[in-house]
């Protein structure tokens, strides 16, 4: 008798646990991964109530996947995840995923390029927003008959990108710019117009002739 009663307990404690685990299973959310129904180049994640998996709350998620098709598969990973269908196989696997804070990515291999999707987990930190670079301040210059010479604006300049353009009307003389950091000058015999793209630095830099040193203005570039 007391054998039976033993027996009893212990079939009714595994019953009692079996009962534990299949509730703790069909607590979990479902998420519904389904790719290529009519061998069509489509793939898609569902929440429990059909909506599109855009951000959930980590914690254990049961994720039934429908794999319609031989050429497609569904891949699903992301932060300690990482279960996929067979590309040749066709039918229902279920898996049984814990997700953390980050994204998730969902995708058939062989064509990746356009069967893809992703979504957030919990808290994710925010990826910087590049900041673009600054347009360079844009200056002219020119130099003519006679040596005569311009760069406009030519004071309350502070260091940074320049781009200048040049109009060398001339082929007796070329214009040149010179300073920290900077030589820069159109050939003598040469006539056209060009862009240079400078970097100035704080401190003085001159101007003008390419010939006659006295021929030549200076500007002052504050920091």
């Amino acid at each position: 008798m007391r054998v039976g009663v033993i027996v009893a307990a212990a079939l009714g404690a595994c019953a009692l646990l079996a009962g534990a685990a299949g509730a703790s299973h069909a607590d979990a959310p479902v998420l519904t991964g389904d790719v290529g129904a009519g061998d069509a180049y489509t793939i898609t994640l569902m929440d429990a109530s059909g909506a599109a998996v855009t951000h959930l709350e980590p914690g254990t998620y049961t994720l039934v996947v429908h794999d319609h098709s031989t050429f497609h598969n569904f891949h699903f990973s992301g932060p300690g995840v990482d279960v996929m269908s067979d590309v040749d196989a066709v039918g229902d696997k279920t898996f049984t995923v814990a997700l953390a804070d980050g994204t998730y990515f969902f995708q058939c291999d062989p064509h990746s390029s356009q069967m893809r999707g992703k979504f957030t987990v919990g808290t994710v930190a925010a990826t910087p927003t590049p900041t673009a670079p600054a347009a360079p301040t844009r200056l002219t210059a020119a130099i003519g008959a006679g040596s005569k010479f311009s760069l406009r604006p030519a004071a309350g300049l502070t260091a940074g990108s320049f781009a200048i353009t040049v109009s060398d009307r001339t082929a007796a003389d070329g214009f040149r710019l010179s300073g920290p950091g900077v030589v820069k000058a159109t050939g003598i015999a040469f006539k056209g117009n060009l862009t240079w793209r400078v970097t100035l630095k704080a401190g003085r830099y001159t101007f003008g002739s390419v010939r006659r040193a006295a021929l030549r203005s200076a500007l002052t570039v504050g920091s």
